[in-house]
């Protein structure tokens, strides 16, 4: 049998943020990225959602927004028909753009979703855990969560376990769970989430699904991180689950 000597390609490693993504940083010829004006409105309504300027369920003005930006209305108004298609706004006829109210029902959904797909980039990059510095990245990025559940309960929490699935995502070569995970807008999804799962009951929980989960992919066990992952997000779902009936209870007395 002659052996074949001819050299193989490498593999290029894609992007974890597709071009395609209006939340991606522009690339600028002298190096170094800007962000997108859709990633500038979209952090811009967050803040305002924080400080209680922007609410949800009411209107959004172009006008004010803009100012806050230093750009003119036009660019604005376009920025807000993109984020309408990602989730974050609503454009309504009587009242235009306003921020998207989350009710129980939609941040469970938002688990079911994003559950799968996070497993499956999981599963993928665990089996690529011994490649390169694989194995370091995911060991510092658990290093911040655990570190964040060190500090007050808050929806900041949940950023670090964010990163990490980003990270994940990255050494499975996933860059469309990616984009799947950011078209979900889970940064204002984790807002809602802070204020309906009693953050300072259950992040010792959280640490220590991320620590298993962390144990499975450094060890390869692809099909343990995969089951790991099913079974926090169905521990997750069912917290809000229980939020949900303890509502509905606590309207049906009144």
């Amino acid at each position: 049998m002659v052996k074949d000597n001819t050299a193989k390609p490498k593999r290029t490693r894609r992007s974890a943020s597709p071009e395609l993504s209006p939340f991606a940083p522009k690339e600028l010829e002298g190096g170094g990225t800007k962000k997108t004006l859709v990633q500038r409105v979209h952090e811009t309504l967050l803040a305002g959602f924080d400080e209680g300027i922007f609410l949800p369920g009411e209107r959004i003005k172009a006008a004010e927004l803009a100012k806050l930006l230093g750009l003119s209305r036009a660019p604005v108004r376009e920025a807000l028909h993109v984020l309408a298609g990602q989730g974050l706004v609503e454009l309504l006829p009587d009242k235009g753009a306003i921020l998207r109210s989350m009710t129980l029902g939609d941040l469970i959904e938002t688990y079911e979703v994003s559950g799968p797909i996070a497993s499956f980039a999981v599963g993928v990059a665990t089996r690529r855990i011994g490649e390169a510095d694989n194995a370091e990245r995911v060991t510092r990025a658990m290093d911040r969560i655990r570190a964040a559940g060190n500090k007050p309960p808050s929806y900041a929490f949940y950023d670090p376990l964010d990163d990490y699935h980003y990270i994940l995502n990255d050494i499975a070569e996933k860059p469309y769970v990616s984009y799947l995970m950011r078209a979900l807008n889970l940064d204002y999804w984790h807002r809602f989430l802070a204020e309906n799962i009693d953050l300072a009951r259950h992040i010792p929980r959280y640490v220590d699904n991320y620590q298993r989960l962390t144990d499975a992919v450094l060890a390869g066990d692809w099909r343990a991180s995969e089951a790991i992952t099913k079974s926090h997000v169905e521990w997750a779902i069912s917290l809000l689950r229980e939020r949900e009936s303890a509502v509905r209870g606590a309207s049906d007395e009144n």
